[in-house]
């Protein structure tokens, strides 16, 4: 094999992994599959203004192409006439979207390109991106002409359908109503009035109208995450520490809602709670921060938060120390 057929065959296995691992990680079983795909829905599709219910099709589909992408750019079936070209088409797209995305939200949070495997802000996806077309470009000038034949264009579409199919059966779509549901026969702390700051309206009074009542803990988590019950954990512990500790409100995404009383019995606290439809969760959280998303509110005013699993994730002595301010 010479240098050349070497070059060719790194940066096809180099992109390749890129889809196969990017794919992987959208259904990723950690916490669980559902959030991961969930996450993509939610960061990618629906700000794009595509429904609950139909992003829970098209974020399958994208997901069935990139599995396929990632075996057909190793195989030889119209490599240079139709494979990278569409493998370029598909990043410059994504670009294009993490672009819009940058401009109206900011670089911030993870995008969901990779999951909770690989947290990825949408800039360094973008590079990414840019990186793989690089390689592509190269690929398809040193690559000979296609000699593929008619027929073999099939085999494309049937390792497409292979891994569309797989997707639904492995990760089948939730019949998902916009549910609320609000729980009262969990635990409700009393809630002690203390002067606190100006009272005003918060961000998140339209949807949580309790939000801005006194004092509280507001936590956004999903049932299955492990950060998520590492957090409320940590909560439990401070409020059998710390007088007058807030009431706690948490506000679950309707995501593995059957591992509610699981998560509780790890908490070994049960609080409040109301679920939100994965779309209307994100509206409340905002689109441009993670689970565990975790507030302190008093009247109205956000004197603590904490979102995701990097630079501003939940910090069980940072809260304290906000506890501490009268």
């Amino acid at each position: 094999m010479n240098n050349k057929s070497i070059g060719i065959w790194v940066i096809r296995i180099v992109v390749s992994l890129l889809f196969l691992v990017s794919a992987y990680a959208k259904v990723y079983h950690e916490p669980s599959a559902y959030f991961s795909i969930t996450t993509f829905e939610a960061k990618q599709l629906v700000p794009l203004g595509f429904s609950s219910e139909i992003s829970s099709y098209l974020s399958r589909i994208l997901i069935a192409l990139e599995f396929s992408i990632g075996i057909l750019i190793l195989l030889p079936f119209y490599l240079k006439r139709i494979v990278i070209p569409l493998t370029v088409f598909v990043l410059a797209a994504f670009c294009i979207h993490l672009a819009i995305q940058i401009y109206l939200t900011g670089n911030s949070g993870n995008c969901g390109c990779f999951g909770s495997l690989l947290p990825m802000t949408p800039l360094e996806a973008i590079l990414k991106n840019i990186f793989a077309i690089g390689l592509l470009v190269i690929l398809n000038k040193l690559v000979p002409k296609d000699k593929s034949k008619k027929i073999e264009i099939f085999y494309g579409f049937f390792i497409y359908l292979f891994f569309v199919v797989g997707i639904m059966v492995l990760v089948p779509i939730k019949s998902s109503d916009n549910i609320v549901i609000d729980s009262n026969n969990y635990l409700v702390q009393e809630d002690i009035i203390l002067e606190g700051p100006k009272q005003i309206k918060s961000e998140f009074s339209q949807t949580l109208p309790f939000a801005d009542n006194g004092r509280l803990i507001l936590c956004f988590f999903a049932p299955g995450c492990d950060h998520c019950r590492a957090a409320v954990r940590s909560i439990d512990s401070l409020s059998r520490i710390v007088e007058n500790f807030p009431k706690v409100e948490i506000v679950f995404m309707d995501e593995e809602v059957d591992k509610i009383p699981e998560f509780f019995e790890y908490a070994e606290s049960e609080y409040h709670y109301i679920i939100l439809d994965i779309s209307t969760f994100y509206d409340v959280l905002t689109w441009e921060r993670d689970t565990p998303g975790i507030f302190y509110m008093w009247n109205g005013n956000i004197l603590k938060e904490f979102n995701g699993i990097n630079e501003n994730a939940f910090d069980p002595e940072l809260l304290l120390k906000s506890l501490e301010y009268k």
